[in-house]
C-alpha cells in the first residue's frame, strides 16, 4: 500500500505536503531526511530550504547521507523511519550509492509497507522503472560504477521534474519531446506535486 508525495521543489509545495501528511495518524513528527543526491551539486540551497520548511512545520529532521554511512546504520534508519524524505540532486549518483549498500530493496519494501515517502526531484525520479531518460538533466558521469540504470520501479511511470522551469527549460523540453512516446512520462513543474494515497494516483 503505497503513500507517496512527488515534488520538484519541496519548499515551494509545502501546502501540498501538509495536505498529504494529514492523511496519516502518525505517532510522532520524526522524518528521515536523505540528502545524498546533493553531494555532487554546486547549488544545494534547495536542501537547506526543505530542511528549514520541515523544521518550521515542527518536524524533527534526522539527516542521513548514505554515501558516508555504513549499510547497517542506513538500513536500520530506513527500516525504522516514520516518514522518509529524499532530496534532489544527481539521480545517477543517488541511485549508485543506494545500490552499493543494497538499500534500493530496503526502500522498496519500506514504501510498499505504506510508510509515507516524499521524493523531491531526484528522490522522485529514482522510483521510476528506469532513469536513463533523465541524462539530459543529470550527468551520469558522477556515478561511474552504476552499470544498471534500473530504478526502484515503485510505479510504472517516470516523473519529469522542473518541467519548463528556469533554468531547466531546454533540458526538460528535450526530455519530454524525446521520451513521452516511449515512456509513461509525467511532467511536473516547481509548483506542482503528484501524490499516491493507498496506491491511488492523485494529481495536485
Amino acid at each position: 500500500m503505497k503513500n507517496i508525495l512527488l515534488t520538484s521543489y519541496f519548499a515551494g509545495t509545502t501546502e501540498y505536503f501538509k495536505k498529504f501528511i494529514s492523511n496519516f495518524d502518525l505517532k510522532n513528527k520524526d522524518i528521515l531526511f536523505i540528502d545524498t543526491a546533493s553531494n555532487v551539486e554546486e547549488y544545494t540551497r534547495y536542501v537547506s530550504e526543505a530542511h528549514e520548511a520541515l523544521s518550521n512545520l515542527n518536524y524533527i529532521v534526522s539527516r542521513l547521507d548514505v554515501a558516508h554511512s555504513n549499510i547497517l546504520e542506513s538500513r536500520t534508519k530506513i527500516e525504522n523511519a516514520n516518514i522518509i524524505y529524499i532530496a534532489g540532486g544527481n539521480t545517477f549518483y543517488l541511485l549508485e550509492k543506494l545500490k552499493e549498500l543494497k538499500l534500493d530493496r530496503v526502500l522498496i519494501n519500506k514504501i510498499n509497507s505504506g510508510t509515507p515517502y516524499v521524493g523531491e526531484s531526484a528522490g522522485a525520479i529514482i522510483l521510476a522503472p528506469n532513469i536513463t531518460y533523465i541524462q539530459k538533466l543529470d550527468d551520469p558521469s558522477f556515478a561511474p560504477n552504476l552499470k544498471d540504470y534500473s530504478g526502484l520501479g515503485v510505479f510504472d511511470f517516470s516523473v519529469l521534474p522542473h518541467y519548463l522551469d528556469i533554468p531547466f527549460q531546454e533540458e526538460t523540453k528535450y526530455i519530454f519531446d524525446n521520451f513521452h512516446d516511449q515512456l509513461k512520462l509525467v511532467p511536473i513543474n516547481n509548483h506542482e506535486t503528484l501524490s499516491i494515497l493507498n496506491d491511488k494516483l492523485i494529481n495536485n
